[in-house]
């Protein structure tokens, strides 16, 4: 596995750092990148050395794209895999949102995604042997949560680009997916449930059977993606929920 490199946008925190260090576990090289990589070098580098590239990039800064790709691309003579993890969510009534709300949610959440799908999917950016590429939604894409709307128009964004995006990288045997999540318990979702009364608290966790995500249970899942054992996958948005949906459709329907 060693000379696959898989690139982990969004690799500080989170599901992007689980990811990164499951991935190094199994043998995998990562280039990790984030605002703030300092810790991952801290964390990781002293263990697994050569196998960790960490690349210090704004994802917001879409009009450098070009050359962080090229960068990456000369590191490791092409990538076999990335995880799109960068991601940032506002909760606002839409009568108080605004295009710069949208803006920005689409700048972090959204079209880093396409634009690094687009870049890594040129010659000489992606391995011989083809990759796999993972994008992150959420479960905000397809239920009424309010204060969500933007939020969820950035992430559904990505599930729509998925199929054809796919379809024309299947010539490549470059593999894109995507992944749904409900909540996992990162640092960005646990600020907004701290915010909660206890009874908000108790409601939450009722609508998830098997109880809130951990970072570690969606970077199983994304590493399998990513794997060769998923090589007959691809064009699909994938639930990842702990039963959430599973729970509301029940409820509904009783």
């Amino acid at each position: 596995m060693t000379d696959r490199w898989v690139l982990v946008a969004g690799a500080s925190r989170g599901i992007g750092r689980a990811t990164a260090r499951l991935l190094l576990e199994e043998g995998y090289s990562v280039v990790a990148s984030a605002r703030n990589v300092d810790s991952l070098e801290e964390e990781f580098a002293n263990a697994y050395k050569d196998r960790l590239k960490a690349v210090p990039f704004d994802f917001t800064q879409i009009e450098k794209l070009r050359d962080y790709a090229s960068e990456i691309a000369g590191l490791t003579g092409g990538i076999s895999g990335m995880l799109y993890a960068a991601g940032m969510q506002k909760t606002l009534p839409l009568t108080q949102s605004n295009p710069s709300v949208a803006n920005e949610l689409f700048r972090l959440n959204t079209f880093p995604a396409l634009e690094l799908v687009r870049l890594f999917a040129k010659k000489g950016a992606y391995g011989a042997e083809g990759a796999s590429f993972v994008l992150l939604s959420s479960m905000a894409a397809h239920e009424g949560a309010l204060g969500t709307a933007f939020y969820g128009a950035s992430k559904g964004a990505l599930e729509g680009f998925i199929p054809a995006a796919a379809a024309e990288l299947a010539m490549k045997k470059i593999r894109l997916n995507g992944l749904v999540l409900g909540v996992v318990k990162t640092d960005m979702s646990m600020q907004f449930i701290e915010k909660m009364n206890a009874e908000q608290k108790d409601a939450l966790h009722a609508e998830y059977p098997l109880g809130l995500g951990e970072p570690e249970d969606a970077a199983s899942f994304i590493v399998y993606l990513l794997s060769e054992k998923a090589r007959w996958l691809t064009g699909q948005t994938f639930t990842l929920d702990g039963g959430h949906s599973a729970r509301t459709t029940y409820s509904v329907r009783r």
